[in-house]
């Protein structure tokens, strides 16, 4: 009964993305791979475990000894999209951040980067989003994404509470459930730069105490 307990429960999502992808061997991470750019450049209707097998130059047989379901190519895909976000940055980063609303802003200036300079990132979290609003098996795979992203939010807002840069009645889970909404729609909804940039704006305003004064922060 202890082993049925066991098996149940939700697998908790990696501490860090980027450390599971890294310990991902050489075979398994080019068939993520293969699959995360059919994804970005096909959608995820076009997604075929053969397909895949084929861009690596390997037979199907093979990819379903390293992934039996494509339930599980899928997750991988998701995973390496969230090492993805960890540690592709703009190349203006702020190094290091000094304090939580450089961290803010950072975040700011990924999104800017990513719509810019990667779109296949966009494109396969679109991808995901879309299917999993009417597949739950999906749902629950990119659950680990989402709690990743919104936990870092989350961070950044407690210690800007903690470091007086942001206000006290904020509460920073449901702030962080409110700063990914307003970035994802920002990156998925029909804005321009300058609409995105005020969506940006509004973040920081709602956030900051105001008039604060804020060493080593870019205005």
């Amino acid at each position: 009964m202890a082993i049925l307990r066991v098996r149940q429960k939700e697998p908790a999502p990696p501490q860090s993305p980027a450390e599971a992808v890294a310990r991902l061997d050489d075979r398994r991470l080019s068939l993520v791979r293969a699959a995360y750019h059919i994804i970005a450049s096909d959608g995820f209707e076009k997604l075929r475990t053969r397909d895949v097998a084929d861009r690596v130059g390997i037979n199907i047989a093979t990819l379903h000894y390293y992934f039996p379901s494509k339930e599980l190519l899928i997750g991988e895909v998701a995973l390496f999209l969230a090492a993805q976000f960890q540690t592709v940055r703009a190349p203006e980063s702020l190094m290091p951040p000094m304090n939580a609303l450089d961290r803010l802003r950072q975040e700011f200036a990924d999104a800017r980067f990513y719509m810019a300079e990667r779109p296949e990132m966009m494109e396969v979290m679109r991808e995901l989003n879309a299917r999993a609003r009417r597949d739950e098996v999906i749902a629950r795979i990119i659950e680990p994404l989402k709690h990743f992203w919104r936990s870092t939010i989350e961070q950044i807002v407690s210690d800007g509470i903690e470091e007086g840069f942001f206000l006290v009645g904020v509460t920073p889970r449901e702030a962080a459930g409110v700063i990914v909404a307003m970035l994802w729609g920002a990156a998925t909804f029909p804005l321009n730069a300058g609409e995105r940039e005020n969506v940006y704006g509004a973040i920081e305003r709602w956030l900051t105490v105001p008039n604060i004064e804020r060493p080593g922060s870019k205005p």
